[in-house]
């Protein structure tokens, strides 16, 4: 989800209804309110309705929810004399342009924009490494023909609000915004930037805008660059801010591309607007939401969720340029269950044909839930999700994380469990804790991994060693299973060497238990002696 903070009178004004009513309406659209003061409001936005992250976006839902306003919005389009000139630049090689005239800014209205800007960085921008958007002032930009291309990082300009002329080398180390950016495109001591015609810079895209082009209350027309490493979140960002400044009344302004790209672009100018055609059947929509509705009822919902429609055996979906998460037919059905309410699809009744019970796995967790809860330990829950640095071994990494934090499947409870433990070491001595949950460990699966249930125990004191476990981990996994586990030396590189050991029943591995090794403790910042254990609960599962 997306928070941001608009105007409370100014929505409300906008769009004629009482604060109850727009949180009513809010919640069909999947967002929720949060009053912040007398007259500023949160909103929590869906993550894929990247449309609503200005007023003119959410205004716009609205107003076709409520049935007030019907299919894709329009706005004034022209022509304009600018032109944008690509070069090969390979770290961020797509660059788009828009002009957008007419726009109505004073401080408040700067703020807003500057955080459609920063929620875009974040979500389709991936924190700038994707995309990276610079809003400027046309009528402070003095050349028709803007470039974008490399420069080294000797090359001065003024940085936005800043009055000193700094190289790029300078802005990197000396700026917020270039210690945050700096290195994500940087290529053999160069740099990507927006340029005028003449050499002067604009921006130098991630990281930050020249001071020249700066925004302020008297600015009435923008030009605005994309940059980016996906051609596709390039143009789909361009869209949607072009659309949603037009939707607050301002017109937009095309601008020439001079690419390597420039055929695959239609007229070879941007903003692209792209529209997209989704074909679908009425039956599949109404056994998708479990409903019996006519295809012009159909339409007509889609109509109130801003796209326009057409019927012929299907019924075919015009996605306007503002709607990139809609991507195919489950989406259209998802957008028909909004615009009829989902308080008004009914709910099946549920029909069982036998009585329910637990899984085996679940009795076995249960188990040893009760009894590690019955020997003292305290439980404790964490994320499966963990940061990358805390592993060691195979792990399922996410390619794309929304926060470096949690950017990682964890392959062991033990790391989890470590962590808990280096947060609480105020907490009053022993401690004593266990978990259970699922990791993600290698396998012979299709897909390489498999999701498998563990155990963890650990106890942390001023002086604590393996027979302090030992004992308890022992009468725990004997009256689960019903058999005496054994000991096997394991030299793990968790443990300290000759105090760690394998959990054996029946000859199968069913756990490891030690004294955490110095580097480990380290690792996790640590200052005392933990003991530990992690038990393979699926492997028990098929013992029993």
């Amino acid at each position: 989800m997306v928070t941001i903070v608009v105007k409370k009178s100014k929505l409300l004004q906008e769009l004629k209804l009482t604060q109850n009513e727009l949180e009513n309406v809010l919640f069909n659209l999947k967002s929720e309110i949060e009053p912040i003061d007398e007259d500023n409001i949160s909103i929590e936005i869906n993550a894929d309705r990247l449309d609503m992250l200005s007023v003119g976006g959410i205004s716009r839902a609205i107003k076709g929810i409520l049935g007030k306003e019907l299919g894709e919005s329009k706005y004034a389009a022209v022509d304009t004399d600018y032109k944008l000139v690509v070069s090969n630049v390979e770290t961020r090689p797509y660059a788009l342009g828009a002009v957008i005239y007419n726009i109505k800014l004073d401080d408040e209205e700067i703020k807003e924009l500057i955080q459609f800007q920063e929620k875009l960085h974040d979500t389709i921008g991936r924190k700038r490494k994707k995309v990276a958007i610079g809003i400027h002032d046309l009528d402070k930009i003095d050349s028709k023909v803007i470039k974008y291309e490399y420069i080294p990082l000797d090359y001065k300009f003024v940085p936005l609000n800043s009055n000193v002329e700094m190289s790029v080398s300078e802005i990197i180390k000396n700026t917020e915004q270039g210690k945050e950016y700096g290195n994500i495109s940087i290529y053999n001591k160069l740099t990507p930037a927006i340029l005028q015609d003449n050499g002067e810079v604009l921006s130098i895209p991630p990281i930050i805008n020249s001071n020249k082009s700066r925004l302020d209350s008297e600015t009435k027309n923008l030009f605005i660059d994309v940059t980016g490493t996906s051609f596709d979140a390039v143009y789909q960002t361009l869209d949607i801010l072009s659309s949603n400044l037009a939707e607050e009344g301002a017109k937009i302004g095309f601008v020439k591309i001079e690419a390597p790209y420039s055929s695959t672009i239609p007229n070879a100018k941007s903003p692209i607007m792209k529209h997209k055609t989704i074909s679908v059947n009425p039956t599949y929509i109404n056994n998708r939401i479990g409903v019996s509705l006519d295809k012009d009822t159909i339409v007509k919902s889609i109509l109130k969720m801003r796209m326009n429609a057409t019927l012929d055996d299907n019924i075919n979906v015009i996605v306007p340029p503002y709607r990139v998460d809609i991507m195919r037919d489950v989406d259209i059905a998802e957008d028909v269950a909004m615009a009829i309410g989902y308080e008004n699809l009914g709910v099946e009744k549920f029909q069982s044909s036998e009585i329910g019970k637990y899984l085996k796995i679940s009795m076995v967790s249960r188990a040893f839930r009760d009894l590690s809860i019955g020997a003292g330990f305290q439980e404790i829950y964490s994320l499966v999700l963990t940061k990358s640095t805390n592993l060691i071994d195979n792990y399922v990494k996410i390619l794309n994380p929304i926060s470096i934090e949690y950017d990682a499947v964890r392959n062991s409870l033990i790391w989890t469990t470590l962590n808990f433990l280096s947060k609480n070491q105020h907490a009053r001595f022993p401690i004593k804790i266990f978990e259970v949950g699922d990791v993600v460990t290698m396998s012979e699966s299709d897909t390489g991994y498999s999701n498998e249930t563990r155990g963890c125990f650990a106890i942390m004191d001023s002086k604590v060693s393996y027979e302090n476990l030992q004992s308890l981990v022992h009468q725990i996994i004997t009256n689960i299973v019903g058999t005496e586990p054994s000991y096997l030396k394991n030299d793990n590189l968790i443990f300290i060497r000759g105090r760690g050991a394998s959990i054996s029943i029946k000859g199968n591995i069913v756990g490891i238990i030690g004294e955490v090794n110095p580097e480990i403790l380290s690792k996790f910042e640590l200052s005392f002696p933990v003991v530990l254990s992690e038990i393979y609960l699926s492997k028990l599962n098929n013992l029993i």
